[in-house]
């Protein structure tokens, strides 16, 4: 199958991506109301890989060693990146987790910094420092600023699923993207029931609502999120696929509020908005260097 695609079209394809991918909070919360974190990210993402798979299954037949392994570390970055973000969802409301999430706008040039050894641009530290205190907003308590254990383990699964942006750009540009998209879903059910087996009860979903949960995980969240944002990534940069991520903590806020009936406190909200400044600022600024 060939995709005629370009930057715009990518960039399309990787906020749509992340778009639904905001519903996983939602799908997530609710799930786990009966059933482990571990045991949710193997389930889902091996109905996702075979439905994917059974699709594809000619052009996956071509699949090399080097995809396989490109797909194994990106396939551990967003396990970790789960792991860490269903855990913290446990006792954090979906909400304050989307939007410390959206701190992977910051995460990802400063990685990318660290990695190439130089100093983090005039930009990247004022955008650093807004989103710093968007985060101070969002933990906010009372008259105080702390984090919570499940706020420091978003805050985790947040850098390691920015370790995942900067993996996906590599690969997307070496390897057939497609490989990449589904293979990465065997992995991520292979460490989820890794984790299941050792940390959890190994069981098959009962209720019609965890299958509900699941289902639209497997199709819209891992089958199409994670499966689109290769062939889209393909044609950006990490940073522009940064950038689109204020796409999902609006997609999941929004759903938290609408159907959790989260409240948005003063503080969530002033939080909130320096997040979304801190993401979209470079861009506001960029356009006016080209316009101008």
């Amino acid at each position: 199958m060939k995709f005629e695609m370009n930057e715009r079209k990518g960039e399309i394809l990787v906020g749509t991506a992340l778009a639904l991918r905001g519903s996983s909070l939602l799908f997530s919360k609710i799930a786990m109301q009966t059933m482990g974190p571990f045991l949710l990210m193997g389930c889902r993402n091996l109905i996702a890989f075979v439905l994917i798979s059974f699709l594809f299954r000619k052009q996956l037949a071509r699949v090399t060693k080097k995809e396989l392994f490109h797909s194994a570390l990106l396939g551990l970055a967003l396990f970790l990146s789960m792991a860490f973000e269903l855990k913290g969802l446990q006792t954090t409301s979906s909400t304050v987790t989307a939007f410390l999430e959206g701190t992977v706008v910051v995460m990802v040039p400063i990685i990318t910094c660290v990695l190439a050894r130089k100093l983090p641009d005039k930009m990247t530290v004022i955008c650093s420092l807004i989103a710093l205190a968007g985060v101070g907003f969002l933990t906010l308590k009372g008259d105080r600023v702390g984090f919570s254990t499940g706020e420091l383990l978003v805050l985790g699964g947040a850098f390691w699923y920015s370790t995942s942006v900067l993996v996906t750009d590599h690969a997307a540009k070496n390897d057939d993207p497609m490989h990449i998209a589904i293979y990465q879903l065997l992995f991520i059910a292979l460490f989820g029931f890794i984790g299941a087996l050792f940390f959890e009860e190994i069981r098959m979903p009962a209720s019609s609502t965890e299958w509900s949960a699941i289902i639209a995980l497997a199709v819209i969240c891992s089958g199409v999120g994670f499966t689109i944002q290769p062939l889209g990534q393909k044609y950006t940069t990490p940073e522009r696929a940064g950038l689109l991520t204020v796409l999902n903590p609006l997609a999941a806020a929004a759903l938290g509020i609408i159907f959790l009936h989260e409240k948005m406190t003063s503080g969530i909200i002033v939080g909130a908005i320096l997040i979304i400044i801190s993401i979209v600022y470079p861009y506001l600024v960029s356009m006016r260097k080209t316009q101008g």
